[in-house]
């Protein structure tokens, strides 16, 4: 059975969807059977696998409206080995449309019960505020990876974070922090590196080893609607997810 993998971290801007995009391509490369889903209405994901949100028949609205279907009906084939189950703009109004809903936090966990078996990992990319598809991605998933930036306030949002996980464990007991990934490394500056060390000091071996660098071309991939692997597959992007592929297959066993 598959893992699944919900990226979180109660801010924009730490490098989640580029992770979930980047991982995703990089271990369906290397020959896992990989599912991404997005639950973010930005559908940045989406977008960055060179999908219109605004031309796709079914989303990840329909595959929360109808938990009991098989999600294969929402789910397309990409051009990079990665299968996506997209965002729409639909997904914007379901929030409230979900309010309503009994078990609502359960819904996506329910869907994806019929799909693990035919994935090795299944990756999704909430949006980074708290809120009904957060719960859903936290409720669905094995384990929590957290992309953490490597600036000052580095880690101000942690404790939100662990106190939403601990909640969810009152429906969810065995989930737990998967790894904590430094994102957006300025290796030019002393600070990323005074940052870096005070993360690892304060949660050790749940740190990867792989930083992801501030990288141009990383910026650049998703408005291009490709991975960076296919984008810039020498950069120093691509090279450091391949690393933190190896290192998370290692962790966990491929």
């Amino acid at each position: 059975m598959g893992r699944v993998w919900a990226m979180a971290m109660q801010k924009g801007g730490v490098g989640k969807t580029t992770t979930v995009l980047s991982l995703g391509t990089v271990l369906a490369e290397s020959g896992r059977r990989v599912l991404l889903i997005d639950l973010d209405p930005q559908a940045n994901l989406t977008q960055g696998l060179g999908v219109d949100p605004a031309l796709i028949a079914y989303s990840a609205y329909e595959v929360l409206l109808n938990p009991e279907r098989d999600p294969s009906f929402a789910t397309l084939k990409t051009a990079f080995g990665v299968d996506l189950i997209p965002s729409s703009l639909d997904l914007a109004g379901a929030e409230l449309e979900l309010a309503g809903k009994v078990g609502r936090e359960l819904l996506l966990r329910k869907a994806l019960r019929q799909v693990r078996e035919r994935y090795d990992h299944i990756l999704i990319d909430p949006p980074p505020s708290l809120g009904i598809f957060s719960l859903n991605a936290l409720a669905a998933a094995n384990h929590v990876l957290v992309p953490m930036q490597l600036h000052a306030y580095a880690l101000q949002a942690m404790p939100q974070l662990e106190q939403t996980i601990q909640l969810v464990r009152d429906i969810h007991p065995s989930l737990a922090i998967g790894g904590i990934i430094c994102t957006l490394a300025d290796r030019r500056t002393n600070l990323s590196g005074q940052i870096e060390q005070e993360v690892r000091e304060r949660y050790g071996d749940l740190v990867f080893t792989t930083v992801i660098p501030m990288n141009v071309k990383l910026a650049e991939a998703p408005t291009s609607g490709l991975p960076i692997t296919v984008y810039a597959p020498q950069s120093a992007g691509a090279l450091a997810y391949k690393a933190l592929a190896t290192e998370l297959e290692s962790r966990y066993g491929g």
